[in-house]
């Protein structure tokens, strides 16, 4: 049945030498079996599929392992908790309420010691709570800063306040209209300064009266010190070098306040609605380049102080990578929407846990999904979790020897380039082990059909030699066809598929970048968009200097090699042989030596420009104008003759490319006439005397 041979191709394609095997044909299905293990191992061998994985083993440090959480920092909780001395941590003997909830969820009872019945408790857990509590008691807040009573932001309307701009420099003129100054782009690209009137509070811009210049007017600068005296709240200010006070609700200036005990100490945003003032406060935000801080609970005191005992431990290895590790960590469990995309992007399957080729397929369609990221935001933890403007007995760590929590944390993402590379030489030794499956594939049903129309099959052994002998050519070729696969065609297909990527610049080399399809190549034809302003413009003037430089390069070289041939063809020519040879000497020496000594021979001050200076032809250019004065002097067909300014700039010519294209033209005839001369010398010299002796008698 012919269905039969299609099923043994099937499984052939599925498993390699399958269908051999079931064609009773072993040795065949032993080779072809070889192969697709080699190619099965490769993708089994480069993957984790039987390991665990995870997005923060790409996060510089280690972690402080579950025996830690279990042993310090749950063991310091519990002895906290007993012991009578130490009720000032917030809570009493029966524990902080939060984390005993947290236990018994876990299935844990008071007071429990015990290994095996903590050992449900783990790194992942312990941050996730501890992050849960920093939430439960950290939400945002409105304060009436009259009386300092707070409710949760969620349960009072802001959006009928103003917002007080309590910091920031603006001039004033004499009928007190104020003005804040900005930059503007001009439409050829350079920047402007200039004054948009505004408030002296309350921000906003009146687009309608704008200066050119803050001539005339007085500098006004706010210093984000607010005091409250008897009720009345005031700004500090400084008015032309002088310190003021501005009393916030008239906008009145006073030249001294009571300013001892007095000052009202703010960090978020300042509104005032109905005549009373309000701070806002939201951990983590940022305002006046101040990252709000989230404040300690009774459980991260513990742990901070878990954690000063053991970094100021001698015997204990830990490092500053590894607390900020932690703190990373904890940041991503307070934003759980950036902790999954985190975990997806730096957990991916098909990169971090898939073989060899499946990966490289994986990285030439995508070329990578993880962004570069740089954590910064975890800085809003360093004075609940490191104690950072805390004292030593308040257990911070920035009093312990050498301890230094980085602001920035960089995690470096997916480097599309590398992927791309990666990937493809990956799709590329896939392809050769699939020819050997389209064979294997082939050759069992061709078999199979021969068995079922009881046609003669070759044995394994003259099958082998059979093709041996009908395809010794690219047996023998192949290795030369495996290494150009990957030394020529593979970046030929590299910057290829980079022109469909929007890879911008020498930093985006190592960033990840994606597919934009016909977008730049539209662009390039699109003046009008940036890229075709820039990159498009370029883009043709370099494409028509090519076709230039193709036509005139290779006209040059061969017909000055063409008349070369032809001179010393000629029998009037006397020691043929000596000129013949002084004349190949420029292809014997390497082209790129060659080029080197014309760089140097033509440089500005070089032996070139010096000998013309000598034999006197810089005069006759000064005269004629063409060196000697500024291009911006010339104009018409004066500025196609400009050469330099004081000396014949034959290849740094910034304002004449025409006499710089021509100069790098004729020394090119130098490096490829001696190519063409010998090619037609010998074409000539194989043309029959007795023909230029018949063209003789005729005339």
């Amino acid at each position: 049945m012919k269905a039969l041979s299609t099923i043994k191709a099937i499984l052939s394609a599925v498993i390699w030498g399958s269908g051999q095997l079931l064609n009773r044909q072993y040795i065949k299905a032993l080779f072809f079996f070889i192969i697709f293990v080699g190619f099965v191992g490769t993708e089994l061998f480069t993957s984790s599929y039987f390991e665990e994985t995870s997005a923060y083993t790409k996060l510089v440090g280690d972690d402080l392992t579950d025996t830690w959480y279990q042993d310090n920092l749950y063991a310091r909780y519990f002895n906290i908790k007993n012991d009578n001395n130490t009720r000032a941590n917030g809570f009493g003997s029966e524990g902080y309420d939060p984390f005993e909830t947290f236990l018994r969820s876990l299935n844990i009872p008071e007071n429990a010691t015990d290994k095996v019945t903590l050992s449900s408790i783990n790194e992942e857990n312990m941050l996730q709570f501890i992050a849960d509590d920093l939430k439960e008691a950290n939400l945002p807040t409105v304060t009436n800063l009259s009386n300092n009573q707070s409710v949760l932001a969620k349960d009072f309307d802001l959006t009928t306040g103003t917002l007080i701009e309590r910091r920031g420099i603006l001039y004033f003129d004499e009928n007190e209209n104020y003005y804040i100054e900005r930059n503007v782009e001009l439409e050829d690209g350079s920047n402007q300064k200039e004054f948009v009137k505004t408030t002296m509070l309350y921000g906003g811009l009146d687009e309608s009266d704008i200066l050119l210049s803050n001539e005339g007017l007085t500098k006004f600068e706010k210093l984000n010190e607010i005091y409250n005296v008897d009720g009345t709240f005031y700004l500090r200010v400084k008015i032309d070098g002088n310190f003021r006070f501005i009393d916030i609700l008239n906008q009145s200036v006073v030249d001294s306040i009571e300013m001892d005990n007095n000052k009202v100490e703010l960090e978020g945003p300042m509104y005032v609605i109905d005549d009373t003032f309000y701070e806002y406060y939201e951990a983590g935000m940022i305002y006046l380049s101040q990252r709000l801080q989230y404040k300690e609970t009774p459980f991260t005191r513990i742990f901070r102080q878990a954690l000063y005992y053991d970094y100021s431990a001698d015997h204990l290895d830990y490092s500053n990578a590894d607390f900020n590790r932690i703190m990373v960590r904890l940041y991503l469990n307070l934003n759980l929407e950036l902790k999954e995309a985190f975990e997806t992007q730096y957990n991916n399957f098909f990169y971090d846990k898939a073989g060899f080729f499946i990966r490289s397929y994986w990285s030439v369609g995508t070329l990578g999904i993880a962004q570069k990221v740089n954590f910064t935001n975890h800085m809003s933890l360093a004075e609940a979790v490191a104690g950072q403007g805390l004292s030593e007995r308040e257990f911070s760590l920035f009093t312990t020897p050498g301890f230094q929590l980085s602001e920035n944390i960089p995690m470096q993402g997916h480097v599309s380039t590398m992927i791309l590379l990666e990937g493809l030489i990956g799709v590329i030794s896939s392809l050769f082990f699939f020819i050997f499956m389209i064979w294997g594939i082939v050759d069992a049903y061709r078999v199979s059909e021969q068995k079922r129309k009881a046609e003669i099959v070759l044995k394994d052994v003259d099958y082998f030699k059979d093709v041996y002998e009908r395809s010794y050519e690219y047996i023998i070729l192949s290795p030369a066809m495996f290494v150009l696969a990957f030394i020529s065609i593979m970046p030929i297909v590299f910057g290829f598929m980079i022109a469909f990527t929007d890879i911008a610049g020498n930093e985006s080399m190592l960033d990840n970048f994606d597919y934009v399809g016909f977008r730049n190549f539209i662009a390039i034809f699109d003046f009008s968009s940036g890229l075709g302003q820039s990159f498009g413009q370029a883009f043709w003037r370099v494409l028509g200097w090519t076709v230039v430089w193709a036509i005139l390069s290779t006209a040059t070289v061969f017909f000055g090699g063409f008349f070369q041939a032809l001179i010393l063809n000629s029998e009037k020519v006397v020691f043929r042989k000596f000129w013949r040879t002084l004349f190949i000497l420029p292809w014997a020496i390497p082209a790129l030596l060659s080029q080197m000594v014309f760089s140097v021979m033509f440089k500005e001050l070089g032996f070139i420009n010096q000998f013309l200076k000598d034999l006197g032809v810089y005069d006759l250019l000064f005269d004629l104008g063409m060196l000697g004065v500024n291009y911006e002097s010339l104009s018409g067909i004066r500025t196609l003759f400009y050469l330099g300014l004081d000396n014949i700039q034959w290849f740094t010519n910034p304002f004449n490319t025409t006499f710089v294209r021509g100069s790098i033209i004729m020394i090119n005839i130098w490096l490829g006439f001696p190519y063409f001369m010998a090619l037609m010398t010998g074409v000539m010299t194989a043309i029959d005397k007795t023909l230029y002796e018949a063209a003789d008698i005729d005339g």
